[in-house]
């Protein structure tokens, strides 16, 4: 029911509840909208402004959740390579456009634009806002099934995620891979073959691979061996394995960068500290992985990250090789044209 045909059980009259009367003495005849101007109920109540009291909710919820966020200095353009816009706008209640959500979020001076991941089967269904998103400026996209998401692998996916690599702005096959963890729970085995398909359309595509790895180094590492040329352009989205073993991944595929997120920032994450400090910078990408791992650096009053907030990735790798903030960005920003041609 809206506000409109909603009724006052105390005076009668439709567009207000008995608590805003303004004839009931408690709620004050002096009360004023701030958003039509008018008096006797509030903005959450207007019947004109905003459609609802529901958007006032959600516009109050995100100014609470968010914080104003001061971003370091720099003066070299950067990508987020890998973000879940979708997710993003969800978590964070945005229902505008990519550039309400920069706008209202203020986004650094030299964000460029972000690579955003579709992995999710829901992704490629007729809800899905794949083409919405990739519709909007400096947005870019990639497909593929999430090893998660593995068991529901099938023909009509599989030829989903094809038709949508087929877009001008589909920069990638991904993300796809392993993942042993406990939050998996599709079977090793499911994985491994699921993954190995994808690999081989990559490779008939022409279309770089975004690869997510957890706990399964070894068997990554050999699937991509069997079924990829050396030359490959390789993204390995979010490395948490050790050192040696990014080493190992880079001196195996010549076009093969690693991808650090926000974990970087976490004073317990020594593996990507250690990482961040071994990882030659020309094959270094920055990614948030955006809506997660919000960086230490605004964690208090932001729930989740968003791709502008990549530039802490950047600063905190910066701090560990000892370089300048723009060396790390000016890298990064080369190494992600090599990889997407963007």
């Amino acid at each position: 029911m809206s506000m409109e045909e909603r009724k006052c059980f105390k005076c009668g009259k439709p567009g207000h509840l008995k608590r805003n009367c303004p004839s009931d003495d408690r709620s004050g005849k002096n009360i004023k909208c701030f958003g039509c101007g008018r008096h006797g109920h509030f903005l959450k109540d207007c019947t004109t402004h905003a459609g609802n009291s529901s958007l006032f909710a959600t516009e109050q919820a995100s100014a609470q959740q968010h914080k104003p966020i001061y971003y370091p200095e720099c003066n070299t353009k950067f990508i987020d390579t890998h973000c879940h816009l979708e997710y993003v706008f969800e978590r964070m209640r945005h229902s505008g456009t990519y550039e309400d959500f920069k706008t209202k979020h203020r986004f650094p001076d030299f964000f460029e634009g972000c690579i955003t991941t579709f992995c999710d089967p829901a992704a490629f269904s007729s809800f899905g806002l794949w083409e919405e998103l990739l519709s909007q400026r400096n947005v870019w996209g990639t497909f593929g099934c999430h090893p998660h998401n593995a068991q529901y692998y099938n023909e009509s996916l599989e030829a989903k995620i094809i038709q949508c690599l087929e877009h001008p702005k589909a920069v990638a096959l991904g993300e796809i891979g392993l993942d042993y963890s406990k939050r998996s729970p599709s079977k090793a085995e499911i994985q491994q073959d699921v993954f190995a398909k994808q690999v081989k359309w990559a490779v008939t595509l022409n279309k770089p691979l975004v690869v997510h790895c957890r706990g399964a180094e070894d068997d990554t590492l050999r699937i991509l061996q069997q079924n990829v040329p050396q030359d490959m352009k390789i993204h390995m989205h979010c490395f948490t394995g050790s050192s040696k073993s990014a080493l190992k991944f880079i001196e195996t595929f010549r076009n093969l960068y690693i991808g650090i997120t926000g974990v970087v920032t976490f004073s317990k994450a020594i593996d990507a500290h250690e990482l961040a400090f071994d990882l030659p910078l020309d094959r270094l990408l920055l990614e948030t992985d955006a809506p997660y791992f919000v960086p230490v650096d605004v964690a208090k009053g932001n729930k989740w990250s968003h791709p502008g907030m990549v530039i802490y990735v950047a600063k905190k790798i910066a701090e560990i090789k000892k370089v300048p903030i723009d060396e790390v960005l000016e890298a990064a920003r080369v190494n992600t044209k090599a990889v997407y041609n963007i």
